[in-house]
């Protein structure tokens, strides 16, 4: 069954879509942990911990509606270009007022908030983009396949984040998880989508 939903990587615009969401995937399991040691380091407070990590959770719940709204009626990897730019983009502020000395507890929420938010766009976009990049009788190996990476980038994100934030501290750990982000959007910009599959125009509400 594997090296089925293996082979379907043989398709360029699927692959484009399997390596950009991967490493998206890999950057948002590495980011908690690179995170909650940097607000420990920073205060060692543990309600200052709940905060940060329900900053970037909590946008994720209010937003997800709308990102699925404009992803039926954008490019939906464009969305994901977008959401995985803001993303790294305030990973990379965090990483630099931490590396610098310069971090408050105040600035990780704010960032948080937009990371948060940034994800509820393009998580829907991800789901949504599988039946344009493949065809229909390949959509099972597909799915089945980014399943799989989801669960593997998920155990392996979260152990790297701490392997990392270990060996190099949380500062240069949220600097690469950054860089993850921004490697993701490289990756994803270059999909090639059909223009005629959106939504038609329609009520926001």
């Amino acid at each position: 069954m594997l090296g089925r939903s293996l082979a379907i990587l043989g398709e360029p615009q699927f692959r484009l879509l399997f390596v950009g969401r991967a490493v998206s995937l890999f950057g948002s399991a590495f980011a908690p942990i690179a995170l909650a040691f940097a607000v420990l380091d920073l205060t060692g407070s543990a309600s200052d911990l709940g905060l940060v990590v329900a900053a970037g959770f909590l946008p994720q719940i209010v937003f997800v509606l709308v990102g699925g709204i404009w992803a039926d009626r954008l490019p939906r990897h464009h969305v994901m270009v977008a959401s995985d730019l803001v993303a790294g983009s305030a990973q990379g502020l965090i990483a630099l007022l931490v590396l610098t000395g310069t971090a408050e507890v105040w600035h990780l929420v704010a960032l948080q908030v937009v990371r948060g938010a940034a994800a509820s766009f393009f998580f829907p976009a991800a789901q949504g983009i599988v039946p344009q990049v493949v065809r229909p009788e390949r959509l099972q190996e597909a799915n089945a396949l980014l399943g799989l990476t989801r669960s593997s980038t998920s155990v392996l994100g979260t152990a790297a984040g701490g392997i990392a934030v270990a060996a190099i501290g949380s500062g240069p750990a949220l600097a690469f998880d950054a860089v993850t982000y921004l490697l993701g959007a490289v990756v994803l910009l270059r999909l090639r989508l059909p223009r005629n599959l959106t939504m038609p125009a329609q009520s926001f509400v």
